[in-house]
Order: structure tokens, then sequence, then C-alpha cells
């Protein structure tokens, strides 16, 4: 232990220092305050002794320069003082002495208060680490369930998992992800949703705990928002069981959530793996789990899926066209081809919608359903809406210039570019760019916008048709539109989807879906478009709805600008047979 002693009378410094190396402490010696910060500053001492009365620096200056410096702010300090008068000892005090001892003192005194005084700091040293050590935890453990999070969960999977190697058991991990949680949130309110989420982990823990007695292994986990996760270990445990657990445990989460007054139905999702079968690392384990989540929500809520290595490549892949959709504007990867419209009961060409491809220089052509969801993803769809938007409106004032007149080019609209919230500038932009006459221009909107701020969504669409545009609603009838919002929206035509079209000559639920939406659109003073349409049987029940337009197979696939120019003659039977019959 190192003892620094601040004290300018020479025979009681030398004394000191020589009492105190007798019973074993290392001593360091200055004759001022000002030496004795210095000689601390290189060295933190354990303890000091310092005079009162000095030169240059006294003890009252020493004992405040100390307690200033963050290196030696909890060094404890004793005053070594003549004066006994307690106003002197309290200002030491009051600047941060630990203890004050009046001269002349005797040895053993001088001893049990450094003793008393060295213990007192390891004893709060002590307490120091053992709150920093509680801190850690606390900070390894989700604020609001309690319940592991994600680091904690990853240091337990990982002694689970280096036991499992040597034990040659299998340890499996489970992810579990709350369907549609967002919408507890924003009809509830986040407090409601807290309450949701720390009964979801109620249940699980209790599950755990009761069922396969692991709460001691730290076998629940919140990853994140509704990301939850539980570690299975011991015991025969294969695919198969995997999945009953999976099954079990979204049987658990399936059951009404009383809260605040109101009954919540959830469902979840669930992703799972098994090491060493499908992971060799628990962190290999945990990924494989969450990418099982992620491929079993598209099936729909209440889905599970066992990770297989195909997923890995499917991640993989998708991450590359994540990466490569940055690049491939500026590479002129994108390009639009044109689908016909037309009139059903003349057959003239009436319109064309833009439809964006892509040709990757080594992948080749991607397909839209493969990258257009990877881009409204990372929200490059915005960047590349607007390119869309530009590069078909230029193609239909090219084409009009050129003498083609009463034609539409309708181009699609991602939510994103909504949310963006300049998409009517954009519109205007285009517009005067570009030249083309503002009803020329058609926006088909999804509809998924429903499911986003109508206020919003309506101000936006208003604003939109005040600059002359059309609108439309694109594959009506496969989302989530409510009659009432529909009848509000300013729309000009409602396009159904290929789905229904492809099956209306054979399936009677799907003609009966196809009537329907012809006829609340005629209601709403809207017209119909037919989307997928490649059988003249499909042309002639749709003439019987009267619906006014179509596209699709009979007449053209989406083509190449030059190709599509030659549409512009319109369509025939003739044409349409002889079409079928090669």
């Amino acid at each position: 232990m190192k003892i620094l002693i601040a004290e300018d009378e020479p025979s009681l410094r030398e004394n000191l220092q020589w009492m105190l190396e007798l019973e074993g402490f290392s001593v360091q010696v200055a004759r001022d305050g000002q030496e004795a910060m210095a000689l601390a500053l290189r060295g933190v001492p354990d303890l000091v002794l310092t005079d009162v009365m000095m030169p240059n620096m006294d003890g009252y200056a020493l004992i405040k320069a100390l307690r200033a410096n963050s290196g030696t702010s909890t060094v404890p300090i004793v005053m070594l003082t003549a004066k006994a008068d307690r106003s002197d000892v309290r200002a030491g005090m009051n600047l941060g002495a630990d203890d004050y001892l009046t001269k002349p003192y005797r040895r053993e005194e001088l001893l049990e208060a450094i003793r008393a005084r060295l213990a007192r700091s390891a004893d709060l040293e002590l307490e120091s680490q053992r709150l920093q050590m509680q801190a850690r935890i606390a900070q390894q453990r989700d604020a609001l369930t309690s319940l592991p999070s994600r680091t904690l969960f990853g240091q337990t999977l990982e002694d689970s998992v280096d036991e499992g190697r040597i034990s040659q058991t299998p340890v499996g991990v489970i992810c579990l992800g709350l369907d549609g949680f967002s919408k507890v949130n924003d009809s509830l309110g986040a407090a409601v949703g807290d309450m949701v989420l720390c009964e979801v982990a109620q249940r699980l823990y209790q599950h755990m705990r009761t069922e396969l007695q692991a709460v001691e292994h730290e076998a629940v986990a919140r990853l994140g928002s509704d990301l939850f996760a539980v570690q299975l270990t011991g015991g025969p445990l294969g695919l198969a069981e995997l999945g009953v657990h999976s099954v079990r445990l979204q049987n658990l989460l399936s059951k009404p959530f009383e809260v605040e007054g109101h009954t919540l139905f959830l469902t979840a999702c669930a992703g799972s793996s098994l090491f060493p079968q499908q992971a060799d690392s628990a962190h290999a384990l945990l990924l494989n789990a969450e990418s099982a989540l992620h491929h079993a929500k598209p099936g729909g809520p209440g889905t599970a899926a066992v990770f297989d290595s195909a997923m890995n490549q499917r991640v993989a892949r998708r991450l590359l066209l994540h990466n490569e959709l940055h690049r491939a504007l500026e590479a002129g990867e994108l390009q639009l081809h044109y689908q016909p419209q037309v009139r059903l009961k003349t057959g003239e060409l009436v319109g064309f919608e833009a439809l964006l491809r892509w040709k990757h220089k080594t992948l080749g052509w991607v397909s839209p359903a493969e990258f257009i969801p990877v881009a409204e993803e990372s929200g490059v769809i915005v960047k590349i809406g607007e390119w869309v938007m530009e590069t078909a409106a230029l193609q239909a004032a090219q084409w009009l210039e050129r003498g083609h007149t009463n034609f539409r080019m309708a181009v699609n609209l991602s939510v994103r570019q909504f949310v963006a919230g300049n998409l009517t500038e954009s519109v205007q932009r285009v517009l005067a760019d570009t030249g083309l006459p503002a009803h020329m221009l058609e926006l088909e909107v999804t509809e998924s916008l429903a499911l986003h701020s109508v206020s919003t969504t309506l101000s936006t669409l208003h604003a939109c048709k005040a600059l002359g545009v059309k609108l439309a609603m694109d594959d009506f009838g496969t989302g989530y539109s409510s009659l009432s919002y529909l009848k509000r929206y300013p729309l000009d035509a409602l396009k159904i989807d290929q789905a229904f079209v492809r099956n209306v000559t054979r399936d009677a639920g799907d003609a009966a879906i196809t009537r329907a939406i012809v006829a609340m659109a005629h209601s709403f003073g809207m017209s119909v478009i037919a989307e997928g349409v490649e059988t003249m049987d499909q042309l002639d029940f749709l003439s019987s709805l009267n619906c006014e337009d179509f596209q699709g197979y009979l007449f053209s696939k989406p083509v190449p600008p030059e190709e599509a120019e030659k549409c512009f003659g319109g369509f025939t039977r003739t044409q349409a047979q002889l079409h079928l019959n090669i």
C-alpha cells in the first residue's frame, strides 16, 4: 500500500516516513502541497497524510486539488493539524478530508486512523465494483419485461452450445414474432402495447418454467420490439420436436389478452433452428432461427418454419439484390416495357401500363416479383418510382409528337412514394419537364394505402387529381380496401386483378367477385380495366358485364417501346385468333 506524506517540518516528515515503512507501507514524502500534488498525479497513492499549515500550497488547498482531479478524487485523506479548533477541522472536512489527527499524536493512534481509512476505502471499492456489476447485468436485461436481452441470451446460448458439443446433446432456438402488433400500438397506444409485451413475456417464462424447468438457463429472451426467443436443451430434441414446441408456443400466444378493458387476439409466427444439425455455433443458431422466422411471415399469421440451408441462399440473394438495386439506375440496367390497354367494344388502343424490368449485367433478367419487394423494403423504390414516372411520361410525350393521340400512360405508385410526402411535387415536375398533358398520365395506387393515414392519403390523391392526372386503383379485390374509404378516393378507374380474371369462366366465385367489382365501380362512376385477359371466353364474359377496357396476353405482353408503338393499330378478334393459334 502506498502512502503520500505532505509535511513541511523535516523532522516530523522523516519520523512519519520511518514509522510507516517499518509497518510495511511504501512511502512518498513532499515538503508542501504543490510537491505532493505533483507526486499524486504521477502515481495515485492509496492514502494521503497532509499537514494543514504549509508554504506554497497549504493542506486545505491540497485537499481541494486532490478532490477536484478525477484520478485522485476518491483517495482517502487524513489531516494532521496542530490546531484543535473545530472550525479549522470542519473546514478541512468540508473540503473532502476523511479524518484528522491533532498533533502530537501517538503511534497507535496514527496507525489506527490509517488502517481504518484504508479498510473503508477497500469496502468502497468493493461496493463500487458490485454496483458496476449490477449495472452491467441490468443493461443485459430488457427494461420493459426484465427478460434477458439479445446480448445476455447470446451468452447463455453460447454456454449451452459449448455444453452440448461436449455432451453430444442438441440445442434448439425458436424465435417468435407477433403478427400485426403495430396495429395495437397504433390503435390503442404504446402503453397498452407494452402491457401486451409484458404478458407475452410472462406466458413464455411460465411455460418454460413449468413445462421444461428451463428458467435457470435464461431460456426466454426479448430480442427487440415484438420479437422473442426461447432456448431448448436436453431430452429428445430433433426437427420434429422443434416443430411441436413451436406450435405449443404459438397456441400459448393465441389465447386472448385482457388488457385495460380490451380483449385482444394475436397470433405469432415462429422460426426455429437446431444445433448441431443446422448450425455449428450459438451465433449461427440464433441467426438461422431468425432467418426461418423471416421466411415464415410471408405465409401469413400463425405460420411456422424450420430453418433449411436454402433459406441462407435466399437471404444472400436478397442481400445481393438490395445492394445491386442502389446502382442499377446509374448503371442503366433498369428499363420499361409497355403493355397495351384496349377498349373492349371498339378494339382501339386507349393506353399503356409502364412496367419495370431489370436486366443485371451478370444475373440477367431479374423478376419484378423478386426485386420490387426488395426495393420497397430498402426505400430505393422512391427514387426508382420517380425515374419510372419521368421515363414513361417522356415516352408518351414522344409518341404524342409522332401523331399518336387519345391514349393514357399508366404508372404504378409505391406506398413509399406517398410516405415520402413529395408525390404531388414530383408529378408536377414530371409534367413540366416532359410536356405531357396531365390527362394522359394515369397514376395507379394499391389497396394497401387503406392501411396508412387516410387523411394524408386523401389529401395527396386530391392534390394529384387537381393537377389533371387520372387515378386508378390497381389489383382491386386482393387487399384491404373498405368501401367507406373507396367512395372517398377520387378514382377514375378500378383494375380487376388477374387472379380473378384467370378463372372467371371456370370458377363461380371468381365470376361473382368480378361481376360485383364491375357493378360497384360503375355505381361509383368509375370505369373498369381487367388485367390478365388471355382467352376469348374471358373477353366475352367481361364484355357481357360492360367492362370498359382490358389488357393481357390475348393482345400483347409487356414489350419494349419500339414494339409497343406498333400496337397503336388496335385489337381485332381475327388478330387475337391468329395469336392464339400460334
